[in-house]
């Protein structure tokens, strides 16, 4: 996905997506807003990589803006993309952020969000760091960063498990047999998620069936079909 997009830099000519739309209807006219939270936003936006060494320097000096509601006195961390693979280790702490930031920005307790979160002492810590949530803006600028760094931390699986579950059924069968369950088909894969049922083993069980292999074989021939023309 474009950047310019998904982070909707300020003043940027390009429309954010839906996703930041939801967010940004949080609050006022960007333009409105008192210029320590434009300020914020803007070190938001310029966030560039999970992978460099002092990424998550970075991301706590954001989070401590957003909870003292000012500027720091000191720019962020210089965070330019470096060319690093993604460790696991690396990727599991910045889902816990993603997590953490959410449940707050969303207004859900500490407790509840320590049940939920992937690292329970590191939601704890940046609970404290961001304070009770008074004002909207504090709000916004927590889902901001968390919509941010998605786009870094999360894979494939991450956001299937986030898509509502009947658009997700949906997905899964357009995308294996090529057209939308029948409503039996979708009330039953409903059902089965709901008992239990992951969602990845779902993905594999559809398109392992014996209609999407004869339409991935029909596939097959229409290319070499094309390709002999």
């Amino acid at each position: 996905m474009s950047r310019s997009h998904w982070r909707n830099v300020l003043h940027h000519d390009d429309e954010p997506n839906e996703a930041m739309q939801r967010i940004d209807a949080q609050v006022a006219p960007l333009e409105e807003l008192p210029d320590a939270v434009r300020h914020i936003r803007s070190l938001i936006a310029r966030f560039d990589s999970l992978t460099h060494y002092r990424a998550f320097d970075n991301l706590d000096l954001i989070v401590r803006a957003i909870g003292a509601g000012t500027y720091p006195g000191q720019p962020a961390v210089d965070v330019l993309t470096r060319a690093w693979q993604m460790d696991d280790r690396r990727r599991r702490r910045a889902k816990a952020y993603v997590q953490t930031l959410q449940a707050w920005s969303e207004g859900t307790s500490a407790e509840e969000a320590q049940q939920v979160v992937g690292d329970a002492a590191l939601c704890a810590e940046l609970y404290g760091i961001l304070g009770p949530l008074t004002v909207p803006t504090k709000a916004w600028l927590a889902a901001s960063l968390a919509h941010t760094l998605k786009a870094f931390a999360y894979e494939a699986p991450d956001w299937l498990d986030e898509a509502d579950a009947a658009d997700f059924v949906r997905g899964v069968y357009r995308a294996a047999l090529g057209r939308d369950p029948s409503p039996d088909d979708l009330q039953n894969r409903l059902a089965e998620l709901a008992g239990g049922k992951s969602r990845g083993h779902l993905v594999r069980e559809v398109f392992d069936s014996a209609e999407s292999r004869q339409r991935q074989q029909w596939q097959v021939l229409e290319k070499l079909k094309a390709d002999g023309e």
